[in-house]
């Protein structure tokens, strides 16, 4: 809790105004720190948590990729070792190699002999090369054929493959994570959560940390302990409720290991301020937010800078492909892209050519331009509808035609780039109940969470993996005693459906079945009391979630196979994770069957066949009778 007071001077000074969230510091009202952590610990960075889950991959003698590793700051370091696993292979003899660079400097060329094989090779990491708490680390594969001989390179049947399981290895002193961004950086990828009561109260901070630290993987549970040794492994977040005004974080220790500790009347807070714009507060031990406000206004265009993309950029000889990917709860709520509008470069060749580039959103292709300039273009693309979904991948293809070979110069690549000011233009998208994925987009703004009394505290194994599936990893949570006091979109946790409902799926009319198209029963009685439902459904407050915790086990997701939901609007679940996902008001898939309940519209979904039949059978016998009575008149006028 030091420095506080000039660092509020230092923003007032800059005139950051309404924009910074509230904060407030208390020393008397806050509890005492925990000792910190005090052993030296390992932790393990795995390429895996970082976004290369299927690894990195060169080939054709070339390639080069540069990311960043979390680290702690250089002073928490005693030592770091850079461990890359790969697998090599040819299918002709070459000279080919593996550069490895750190912080921009060239400290490991590793030669890759034979014609496959696996190997690791370790980077002990100099001193310096860890700054602003991130490792850069840039790999470069490169290769040469003999002189002896003459082919093509893109046959040259050449790979390097980085294992995902490659990994930073640091050695860190526990108790020099003194603020809880340093703690929050590196803490590792599964968490665990230590609650102060399990009850409503609770739920907002538990279905943030769940949407912020993918629960939809498997990596948030409720409990817990980490007893790894020396090894980190787990990351925990102990949370609970105390007098304070706002949120509270602050770093203490468990287990010997480094935590986080959030408290005040709304310790979800301090989670939201960890996960937002204005994380480098969090470098102040002890920050107390009072609040986070304010959501981005609205725009029409929403460019690849600001969704993130990487630099696309490589020197293309026949052709590359550049890939980059964004959700829909990227993009503003209520909107969905309508057109791709890219501004590209691309190097002449030596004789002049341009390139083609043919542009595909989620393996469909959306159209083709040549570039004959040396200057940047726009190029637009019209996006059909329903193309877009919860997760999507842009892939531009640049080609060009091979210049050189004939046993003379090697074909040369020439640099091509999709320039950060490429654009979504962004049009009205679907009402937020036609789909999870728009009811996830919905809740990039903020979502209230309702639970009937007793139904969370039971719920917590399915309410975690489902939270990360329907939140946005960066929105707000609150939480409401009633769903009346709900502003804007919610979700609700409870056996019977919220008040002012309708939703496909009841289960206050008695028995239910679920039939499918043909009118099997696919699920009833105590198999369905097992399962787990989630349905969109509209109230006064408008679209929102329910919930419906079954009695059966809850889904573990995986990395391999996690819990996601993009498109319908009733998801059914059981311990092996999503059952089907349909969308009621566009398929007839399913069925909903009340047995109890003898409406009129249910005796003609039961006896449909036989209606049908009748009906058929009503109308030849009126088609006979009208013809008999042309019959009769024809023949009484032939006889008169």
């Amino acid at each position: 809790m030091k420095h506080v007071p000039g660092l509020f001077a230092a923003l007032l000074a800059a005139q950051i105004g309404c924009a910074l969230p509230a904060l407030a510091q208390s020393t008397a009202d806050a509890p005492a720190i925990q000792s910190r952590a005090t052993e030296t610990l390992r932790r393990t960075v795995r390429f895996d948590e970082i976004g290369f889950d299927a690894g990195i991959e060169f080939r054709q003698l070339s390639g080069e990729v540069t990311f960043f590793l979390p680290a702690a700051r250089a002073e928490a370091i005693e030592g770091a070792m850079l461990r890359i696993e790969l697998e090599h292979g040819e299918s002709m003899q070459t000279e080919r190699f593996l550069s490895v660079a750190l912080a921009d400097r060239v400290v490991k060329v590793a030669s890759l002999e034979g014609s496959s094989g696996r190997m690791t090779v370790e980077v002990p990491v100099p001193d310096g090369a860890i700054s602003g708490g991130f490792l850069k680390v840039t790999l470069g594969y490169s290769g040469a054929h003999s002189e002896q001989l003459c082919i093509d390179e893109r046959a040259s049947g050449d790979f390097v493959f980085i294992r995902p399981g490659s990994a930073l290895e640091l050695y860190v002193r526990g108790g020099e994570l003194d603020s809880p961004l340093d703690v929050a950086r590196l803490m590792p990828r599964d968490k665990r959560l230590v609650l102060d009561g399990e009850g409503p109260e609770m739920l907002p901070f538990a279905m943030m940390a769940g949407a912020a630290y993918d629960a939809e993987f498997g990596a948030v549970r409720v409990g817990g302990s980490d007893a790894g040794g020396r090894e980190w492994t787990s990351g925990a977040l102990v949370a609970g409720r105390d007098g304070a005004r706002g949120g509270r974080v602050e770093v203490m220790a468990l287990d010997g290991r480094p935590a986080l500790g959030f408290g005040g009347s709304d310790p979800a807070l301090g989670l939201a301020l960890l996960e937002s714009e204005w994380q480098a507060l969090a470098a102040v031990d002890g920050i107390a937010p009072v609040s986070l406000d304010g959501g981005e206004e609205a725009s029409s265009r929403i460019t690849f800078a600001e969704l993130g993309a990487p630099k696309l950029r490589q020197n293309v000889v026949g052709s590359s492909t550049f890939t980059f990917n964004f959700a829909a709860d990227a993009l503003p709520s209520g909107t969905l892209p309508e057109r791709l509008e890219l501004l590209v470069a691309a190097a002449n060749s030596a004789s002049g050519r341009g390139v083609a580039v043919s542009v595909f959103v989620n393996d469909s292709m959306v159209g083709s331009r040549p570039l004959d300039s040396a200057e940047p273009e726009w190029m637009d693309f019209a996006l059909p509808a329903g193309l877009i979904g919860r997760d999507n991948q842009v892939d531009i293809l640049v080609q060009r035609q091979v210049e050189g070979g004939g046993c003379r110069f090697a074909p040369q690549g020439y640099p091509a780039e999709i320039l950060p000011q490429s654009r979504f233009v962004l049009g009205d998208g679907p009402a937020p109940g036609d789909d999870f994925f728009l009811m996830r987009q919905a809740f990039r703004d903020g979502v209230t969470v309702v639970a009937e009394p007793g139904a969370a505290e039971s719920a917590w194994p399915l309410l975690l993996p489902l939270a990360g599936a329907l939140i946005p990893d960066r929105a707000t949570v609150t939480g409401a005693a009633q769903l009346s006091q709900a502003e804007g979109p919610f979700i609700y946790v409870g056996a019977n459906p919220p008040a002012g409902s309708d939703p496909a799926l009841r289960f206050d009319q008695g028995a239910v079945e679920i039939l499918d198209g043909d009118g099997g029963v696919m699920f009833a009685g105590s198999g369905l009391e097992a399962l787990s439902f989630v349905q969109v459904v509209e109230t006064e407050q408008g679209a929102g979630i329910w919930i419906r915790p079954g009695d059966g086990p809850a889904p573990q997701p995986t990395r391999s196979i996690p819990l996601q939901l993009d498109r319908g609007q009733l998801a059914i679940l059981d311990e092996d994770g999503l059952v089907l996902s349909v969308a009621r008001s566009r398929t007839d898939l399913l069925q909903i069957s009340y047995p109890d309940q003898t409406d009129l519209l249910q005796l003609l979904a039961k006896y449909r066949p036989w209606i049908v039949g009748a009906a058929w059978l009503a109308l030849t016998l009126l088609l006979i009778r009208f013809l008999q009575g042309v019959y009769r008149k024809r023949r009484d006028s032939s006889e008169g």
